[in-house]
């Protein structure tokens, strides 16, 4: 029972961070393409680098999808608040 306990309580902790980074990555997208572009993670975080930016884009397509940009929240490699 404590082991189902701590799998929901992780659960929940790891769907309210893709939650928070969802809402980031929406107000980070300035132009609404669905996509972020290095000037737009510099505007909505300015600590974060251009090596960080690279690094979170694992396509290196140049821009970070929402997934690419939560899952580098959530892994450290951009900053979590901003």
């Amino acid at each position: 029972m404590k082991t189902l306990a701590l799998a929901i309580a992780s659960t929940a902790f790891v769907a309210g961070a893709a939650l928070a980074g969802d809402a980031k990555f929406t107000a980070a997208d300035t132009n609404g393409d669905g996509a972020l572009t290095l000037d737009e993670v510099a505007i909505a975080m300015p600590e974060a680098t251009p090596d960080a930016f690279a690094t979170a884009d694992l396509d290196q397509s140049g821009t970070l999808t929402e997934d690419e940009f939560v899952a580098a929240v959530n892994g450290g490699v951009l900053p979590s608040s901003g």
